[in-house]
């Protein structure tokens, strides 16, 4: 009679423990499986809404980004940052005005531009403009590279084409961090080697940039790829170094006004300590910097989903 009632305790006990979530890095994140594609065919995944550490204790960090409790309703986030082809696609449908000094001149540095003796010496993206078919290529071979070279102006039009957004800081660094708490990179505290875009040179303009295709090293806890290196990537945010002493705790978006624009998670070009998740970084909107990209976001509302 005894074994008769361990054989049922354990068929009992199995289906219970096949629904526990497992421990360890990608408990949290097991919640995140949830793929859609956005408006533009770019994947996206779902963030899990919660209260997180934000910022570091680094002495070097913490002047401008003090570890404070933040928490960020659940959202939507690329799962790879924006690409050429994507951009390319963008700009073949909005047609924005071409010409020196004009808003496409405005956005992005393609290739093509360095015909233009103004241009000569930038620091391009792997795009085309064919001004007699009018239309825009990401250049071959470079499709699904991260676009760079693109103002916040350009970024933020994207998204919104899109029907997305740009993410917060807050956002941002809850989505890099991939469920891991108080962890210095997106993988943990190790420093990073391989597979790491940085700490690279781009020795000269007429060579494309030394990134790397979009999704090149394996993903963080919620199944984000590049959060660290390859290029920045802009946030939502104006930046205030000493925003964090006065951020609201739930879903704070940064100052109503300033003059610089956040970004975050190094580049191609930085050090290791740069691609640490809490480094803060900014540009003024409108620079059309040779390291710097993005991603978008997206609220849950958009989608249909209701949680």
């Amino acid at each position: 009679m005894r074994n008769y009632l361990f054989l049922i305790l354990v068929l009992l006990f199995i289906p219970i423990m096949s629904v526990l979530p497992p421990s360890g890095l990608h408990a949290e994140s097991k919640r995140t499986e949830t793929v859609i594609k956005g408006s533009d065919g770019a994947e996206m995944v779902i963030i899990p809404g919660g209260e997180f550490l934000m910022g570091s204790e680094d002495e070097d960090l913490i002047a401008n980004a003090m570890p404070h409790k933040v928490y960020v309703s659940s959202f939507y986030m690329d799962k790879y940052e924006a690409t050429n082809r994507l951009f390319a696609e963008f700009l073949n449908s909005v047609q924005p005005p071409e010409g020196k000094n004009e808003l496409r001149w405005n956005w992005v540095v393609l290739r093509s531009d360095l015909g233009n003796e103004e241009r000569s010496m930038w620091w391009p993206t792997e795009i085309l403009y064919d001004k007699e078919k009018q239309k825009y290529y990401a250049f071959a071979g470079y499709e699904d590279f991260p676009v760079l070279s693109v103002s916040w102006h350009a970024a933020d039009e994207y998204c919104k084409w899109a029907a997305k957004r740009l993410p917060t800081e807050a956002e941002w660094e809850r989505a890099a961090r991939g469920g891991l708490q108080g962890k210095a990179y997106p993988w943990g505290n190790e420093i990073p080697t391989g597979g790491i875009i940085f700490e690279k040179r781009w020795l000269s303009n007429a060579i494309p940039p030394p990134t790397e295709s979009v999704g090149n090293y394996h993903p963080n806890g919620y199944g984000l790829y590049d959060m660290a290196g390859n290029v920045w990537e802009w946030c939502a945010d104006w930046y205030d170094t000493d925003y964090y002493k006065k951020s609201p705790k739930k879903n704070p978006r940064g100052p109503d006004t300033g003059q610089t624009k956040a970004l975050r998670g190094g580049s191609w070009f930085n050090s290791a300590i740069v691609m640490r998740v809490a480094f803060r970084n900014n540009n003024p909107p409108t620079n059309l910097d040779d390291a710097v990209g993005f991603r978008c976001a997206m609220d849950l509302k958009n989608t249909g989903f209701g949680f």
